[in-house]
């Protein structure tokens, strides 16, 4: 695979943060410690959150970061967790939010210097 990136960072975070969830979700069950309702949406965001970071770790390889509009869609999720319930795993949301950012920002920069280096070039 021709990658743009060494390594999918933001998406790698997620799809871990995702597998943690999941796994717990499923201990939890197994254990009958919590409810059934609790431990569905627990582990069903688990799951979700795996395949978004694989999609992550699949854009990163294509374009060599996350596009906005994904990171958009991921700090909706993210503030939207964190203001129903504050102390929650949704916290760990924040380090791929933010890895992701980054390297968006780095991409839009390098766009920008590429783009202000074609219009100064050669008169």
């Amino acid at each position: 695979m021709d990658s743009k990136t060494r390594f999918p960072l933001a998406g790698a975070l997620m799809t871990f943060i995702g597998t943690a969830h999941t796994a717990l979700g499923i201990a939890v069950w197994l254990g009958g410690d919590q409810d059934v309702e609790l431990t569905f949406w627990f582990t069903q965001f688990g799951v979700v959150s795996v395949g978004f970071g694989l999609a992550m770790m699949a854009l990163e390889r294509t374009l060599g970061y996350v596009p906005g509009a994904v990171l958009l869609a991921l700090g909706a999720v993210t503030v939207f967790g964190l203001v129903f319930m504050p102390v929650s795993g949704f916290v760990t949301v924040l380090l791929p939010l933010g890895v992701g950012a980054f390297g968006w920002w780095r991409a839009r920069n390098h766009r920008v210097a590429a783009e202000i280096a074609r219009l100064d070039g050669p008169e």
